[in-house]
């Protein structure tokens, strides 16, 4: 598995190098993405005895237990620094800092089980988010040098007040994992291991018996610690601080490490063979793609991105499809009618996107002339109206469609009405918005001309303003419309009412045959009302 990552990496190399662009930017991504994992993503697995006291450690942490993983950090910034001088030296570096840094994590990775010591690095994260609340102000003092006596002063109070606050008994009832949430691993006490192999096979008798009792095989003697099949370690061990380090539990961090490894080494055998392949904004670049490969990492890893589960859940999306098809359009003897109730639920549905729609736009047709830049700078008052519905704007847009139908669904009941309300309330902001920036960006040749002319405020907003922005206030209104008809069939999954709660009703009763009728209609309604919108806005604008 870590040849294959390995390998991996050297082939999207070589891909990305057969367009014949800079490969440089490769090496110092590789090389960036490189040092950002290694303190950051969890590498292997270190496992106690419940579940909940598993972690996993980074490579920085594991440096004073394997102290040879120090080769790694250190193949990345030879690669960053032989980079800066490109050609074959870049390319050089990142063969040689890929390669050494491989060699490293191998060795580490196919090594046995350990028992290990944690010591927590208290202070740590709480001075890292304060760290990051005084970066924004460094870089306002660095930007507005003549205002650094205001904003220096008052980034280090705000930094120093948050990882004082965090550090304290009141921060750590509010995060209490953020305290000693970093932990470095240490080898295990002399004869530590030794001891608690013998004390697993004495009780091991003991243990086999309950184990019969609750229907689970018997555990065999172990000569080591890797033997322990089930990876947990007795409670009372795990209680001193003890885990069990597992280097062949692959953690992301790992996956990261060995493609960035692999990446380096493909891009600096590019080089060696093209060092004219380099460009002046190599670094930009590399940060920005390092940046991004480093939060795809965690994310698929957050997601539980898993293709193996849809490979064991195929059978089930066999089976839906078999009782799904052919659509059970009716039953006459038993009186069901499943189209008839389609038709009428997705009508019901373009209806309630239709009034949720034109509600939005009655209010935010006013409301938007007060959250236009243009038209409220002048005055004072009009001024303060604009930050107000600018504010409520992002308030409203912050909170989803699908969260205030909860809430209205418990207010007023199930049906359509919640819907409705719930598809109003958010629009407003969404299409006030639109409509906002539409009246920003009018031509000021006819306001002007009006008002050279003594026209009143109400005369410029009629012939100067609406002319021009009508057409794209109902370019808007149509295609919120087609978002809303969209979001009408989600909320009548909650109770809202509408072709969605049919839907679900026919999916807990197990009629997937019924179900597969108004997944068909959706299809064919949305489709008919994109083309027809999209008419419809060719026309207008």
């Amino acid at each position: 598995m870590s040849w294959v990552l390995f390998l991996s990496g050297m082939l999207l190399a070589g891909i990305l190098g057969l367009s014949r662009g800079s490969v440089r930017r490769y090496v110092v991504a590789g090389a960036l993405g490189l040092l950002g994992a290694i303190p950051a993503f969890p590498l292997v697995h270190a496992v106690g005895y419940l579940s909940r006291e598993s972690l996993g450690p980074t490579l920085l942490a594991l440096i004073p237990f394997a102290p040879h993983l120090v080769l790694v950090p250190l193949g990345g910034v030879l690669a960053l620094g032989l980079a800066h001088w490109g050609g074959r030296a870049a390319g050089f570096g990142g063969v040689l800092g890929g390669g050494m840094g491989f060699l490293s994590l191998m060795a580490f990775l196919q090594g046995p089980g350990h028992l290990v010591a944690l010591r927590p690095l208290l202070g740590l994260m709480e001075g890292l988010v304060g760290l990051a609340l005084l970066l924004p102000f460094l870089a306002l003092a660095w930007l507005r040098r003549r205002q650094a006596w205001l904003w220096l002063p008052l980034g280090v109070a705000l930094g120093l007040g948050a990882f004082s606050w965090l550090n304290s008994p009141q921060g750590h009832t509010y995060f209490p994992r953020m305290a000693g949430y970093y932990k470095l691993v240490l080898p295990a006490e002399p004869g530590a291991e030794e001891a608690l192999v013998a004390r697993f096979n004495q009780g091991l008798e003991e243990l086999n018996q309950v184990r019969k009792e609750i229907g689970l095989p018997p555990l065999k003697p172990i000569q080591n610690l890797s033997d322990l099949k089930e990876g947990r370690l007795p409670q009372e061990v795990a209680q001193a601080g003890y885990r069990l380090l597992r280097p062949e539990a692959l953690s992301y961090g790992a996956v990261a490490l060995l493609l960035f490894l692999g990446f380096m080494v493909g891009s600096g055998l590019w080089l060696l063979r093209h060092p004219d392949l380099a460009e002046a904004s190599d670094l930009r670049s590399g940060l920005v793609l390092a940046g991004v490969a480093l939060s795809v990492f965690p994310a698929f890893d957050a997601t539980e991105f898993d293709l193996g589960k849809l490979v064991e859940g195929w059978p089930f999306l066999v089976n839906f499809l078999d009782r799904a098809w052919p659509p059970n359009l009716a039953q006459p003897q038993s009186g069901i009618y499943p189209l008839q109730s389609v038709a009428s639920e997705m009508l019901l549905t373009v209806e309630i996107a239709l009034v949720g729609t034109l509600l939005a736009a009655l209010f935010a047709l006013p409301t938007s002339f007060l959250a236009a830049r243009n038209l409220t700078f002048r005055n004072p008052v009009l001024r303060v109206f604009f930050y107000l519905m600018r504010t409520f704007y992002n308030v409203d847009r912050g909170v989803d469609t699908l969260i205030l139908a909860l809430i209205l669904v418990a207010a007023v009941g199930l049906g359509p009405f919640a819907g409705v309300l719930a598809m109003a309330i958010h629009s407003i902001a969404d299409l006030g918005k639109l409509y906002s920036e539409a009246i920003e960006n009018v031509d000021k040749g006819p306001i002007e001309a009006l008002e050279s002319v003594g026209a009143s405020g109400s005369n410029v907003l009629r012939w100067a303003i609406l002319p021009q922005v009508l057409p794209l206030f109902v370019s808007y209104t149509l295609y919120r419309f087609e978002i809303n008809f969209r979001v009408s069939i989600v909320l009548g999954l909650v109770g809202a009412g509408g072709i969605g709660f049919f839907i679900k009703g026919a999916m807990d009763a197990g009629h997937y045959d019924q179900m597969v009728i108004g997944i068909i209609a959706i299809v064919l309604v949305v489709n008919l009302i994109d083309f027809a919108s999209s008419w419809l806005r060719s026309r207008l604008v």
